[in-house]
């Protein structure tokens, strides 16, 4: 079900100007409608989780201290990579099996500690966003940052149950390493958005690596700006 900025200021105890100043800093999981924005009940629920261990002056505070990065989810990805056919029948074998391929893109990845830590989250509160797509990540985050803000996209060889609200089986996953929590929300905030594109979606289904990076160039330029 959407949400009005109203809805979710409501929700969590803070002003409208609070809420948009969140989505001006792109900290908040929202969406456009009719010149209206709105907020999937689904997102919100996982991103009061994550923030659950933040400050709200994290997701709502400035955002060009300079420490900040440029983003680009383009070349956080490249930076992460793509992996496909990745097995497992069960979320904690697709997990595990995810965590041992990004390692050889990422060597200073400890799999076994970051599972531990992802699945203690997913015990929580399923990482599942719907459309078969889920996020999996470790709550707290601070013990998980890394120097360089990365992305890793696993495409799984079938589709497993994951607890998603819609019911729907992932085949999906999107693996967030973050230089700071903030970036972790801001990155997540905007791989959101771009997912709700239909183009950016079917070439996720592809096996091309250059038309996902073209299809997420070109949609991240549209929606956020050039250089953004």
């Amino acid at each position: 079900m959407d949400m009005s900025v109203k809805d979710v200021a409501e929700l969590l105890k803070v002003s409208e100007k609070t809420i948009y100043r969140m989505i001006k800093n792109e900290t908040i999981p929202c969406f456009r409608v009719g010149g209206q924005w709105r907020f999937d009940r689904r997102e919100i629920t996982s991103w009061m989780e994550d923030t659950r261990e933040f400050s709200y002056e994290t997701a709502v505070g400035d955002p060009t201290r300079a420490d900040e990065e440029s983003i680009s989810v383009v070349e956080f990805l490249r930076r992460g990579g793509i992996y496909r056919k990745v097995g497992g029948e069960t979320k904690e074998e697709a997990i595990s099996a995810s965590l041992e391929l990004i390692r050889t893109r990422i060597p200073e990845l400890d799999p076994k500690r970051l599972f531990d830590a992802i699945m203690n989250r997913e015990r929580i509160c399923p990482t599942a966003v719907g459309h078969g797509i889920a996020f999996p990540h470790p709550r707290p985050f601070k013990e998980f940052t890394a120097p360089l803000s990365s992305i890793a996209l696993c495409c799984l060889a079938k589709p497993i149950p994951f607890g998603a609200l819609d019911k729907e089986a992932v085949d999906t996953l999107f693996f967030i390493f973050p230089k700071s929590e903030r970036r972790f929300l801001r990155i997540q905030t905007k791989l959101l958005r771009l997912l709700r594109e239909e183009d950016t979606v079917g070439a996720l289904k592809e096996e091309s690596d250059d038309a996902l990076y073209q299809a997420l160039s070109r949609r991240e330029a549209e929606i956020f700006g050039v250089g953004k």
